[in-house]
């Protein structure tokens, strides 16, 4: 990652940024994502205690490979990012003034109109980008403006190329600043999810890189399981005569079986091949579903499955997030998205002539539940009263009457 001087923040006293980008890429950034080897509980222990000291890079790229890698991690991610970029989204003035309508107005345009340069990300790009958050310590992108604070796009920039060494704040690392720079105002949007305190410790990675190393034993070791006792093992037994002279063509007569297992002998040797007491391979099952429903509880805040989640999960990526997940990302992008976005494309464009526009996701989904209540609500009035059991499967939740309960034929009685 190289410094682009040319393109940057407004100078001291000009309203308005520099268009164009602050920073370009390197042939070698690539090479700098990249993780070598595999992830043991060695060097998992060791990533963590370095992101401990602030050094976030290789913890970065674990969280990038465990979603590229691991099938469970990637499934759970796909549906809670869903979730929240497929929600409708709202810009509203920020006060009564009509000069804020006309903010909000032209910044709900400005949201939609970005992203069209190639190699730019769009808004709805965006809000996907910031999600990997969830995971990673942090999601980061470069806000790329246009002539008279304008909004051309965003461009990711890889949570590798950041460090907490030293600093609260991220640092940005480059190849003529390697120790890292301070971010300059209005050009970067940095997103971070439920840290504690200490961003270094922000993210699921901490947990998902451990359940990932876990889960990866009991597949090897499956995969030698299958190698071992789910495959014909071909046992050749010649006199002695037959292993001098015709050894090599009862070798290639076995391997001729193709993967098949085999192996050519004397009549008078012994070969016993002793069976686990585990025959069936259940062990390495069990561990991997095990890690698998840790993986997609820690993600999604349950088991996203129509067997497991019952009404909660209805089809929609929606109903397949915990709903205060759903509604802690949506709010937790409107904050971000608000300082780090509005506030200076507000001052840019409008000054302090208008209030900062206030973005909003809306849950589709949650507002036909509260609509479907209120029509309950007001047929119960009216005296007419829903199917219990209707009503609990499109809520995901058990209703009963107070008061009554069920005979021994499942009917109501008082």
């Amino acid at each position: 990652m190289k410094l682009k001087h040319s393109a940057g923040t407004p100078a001291a006293g000009t309203a308005r940024p520099a268009p164009g980008r602050w920073i370009t890429a390197e042939p070698g950034d690539r090479a700098r994502g990249l993780q070598t080897g595999e992830y043991t509980p060695v060097n998992a222990a060791r990533i963590l205690e370095a992101a401990n000291e602030g050094d976030i890079a290789e913890l970065a790229i674990a969280a990038r490979e465990i979603q590229e890698r691991n099938w469970e991690v990637i499934l759970a991610m796909q549906v809670r990012k869903s979730a929240v970029t497929g929600l409708d989204w709202t810009v509203e003035p920020g006060d009564a003034r009509s000069s804020s309508k006309r903010a909000a107005e032209a910044f709900a345009d400005a949201l939609r109109g970005c992203g069209a340069e190639p190699g730019l990300a769009s808004f709805h790009g965006l809000t996907g980008l910031l999600m990997d958050a969830v995971i990673a310590p942090l999601a980061a992108a470069e806000i790329v403006w246009g002539p008279g604070g304008s909004l051309c796009g965003f461009k990711p920039v890889g949570g590798w190329h950041f460090t907490y060494r030293g600093s609260e704040t991220p640092l940005l690392t480059t190849t003529d600043h390697p120790e890292g720079i301070p971010l300059p105002p209005a050009k970067f949007i940095v997103h971070t999810h439920g840290n504690a305190g200490d961003p270094a410790r922000a993210g699921l990675i901490r947990t998902l890189l451990w359940l990932h190393v876990f889960q990866n034993y009991p597949v090897k070791d499956l995969v030698s399981f299958v190698e071992r006792y789910g495959m014909p093992f071909v046992v050749a037994k010649v006199d002695r005569n037959a292993w001098e002279n015709e050894r090599g063509v009862m070798r290639n007569l076995i391997r001729s079986f193709g993967p098949n297992g085999g192996g050519v002998f004397t009549k008078s040797t012994e070969l016993e091949l002793l069976q686990a007491s585990n025959s069936g391979g259940d062990v390495y099952f069990k561990l991997l579903e095990y890690t698998s429903q840790a993986i997609t509880k820690v993600i999604l805040g349950q088991l996203a499955s129509s067997s497991d989640s019952g009404g909660l999960s209805g089809g929609d990526a929606q109903s397949r997030v915990r709903s205060d997940l759903l509604e802690a990302d949506a709010r937790a992008l409107e904050a971000t998205i608000r300082t780090q976005l509005a506030v200076p494309w507000t001052r840019f464009n409008f000054g302090d002539a208008a209030a900062v526009p206030v973005l909003r996701f809306h849950d589709s989904a949650q507002e036909d539940r509260a609509v479907f209540a209120g029509i309950v609500e007001t047929l119960h009035r009216a005296g007419l009263d829903a199917d219990p059991a209707e009503i609990s499967a499109r809520f995901g939740i058990t209703l009963t009457r107070p008061g009554r309960t069920e005979d021994e034929n499942g009917e109501d009685e008082p």
